[in-house]
């Protein structure tokens, strides 16, 4: 699988992805620039006063689970919130 490919699928599913009430204000993923298996996602839910670390376990398990070009890649993800 083309990492690319599977960056793309992975911030569309991301736009859509709501846990908790807290939808994503916004995104970014990326391949990270240090291993070449690994997709890095960081989330800004904004001024929601949601559990980042519960809400970013809920998408990382979404995304493994619903998006099959993520499968063969090891993702890390961060929300934050607050702002």
């Amino acid at each position: 699988m083309d990492i690319n490919r599977a960056v793309a699928a992975i911030d569309a599913f991301v736009k859509t992805f709501e846990s908790s009430g807290a939808t994503p204000v916004e995104i970014q993923v990326r391949p990270s620039g240090d291993d070449v298996n690994v997709i890095k996602v960081w989330v800004d839910l904004g001024s929601s006063t949601v559990d980042t670390g519960a809400w970013a376990k809920a998408v990382e398990a979404a995304i493994k689970k619903s998006v099959a070009e993520a499968s063969g890649f090891e993702l890390e993800v961060r929300a934050e919130a607050g702002g």
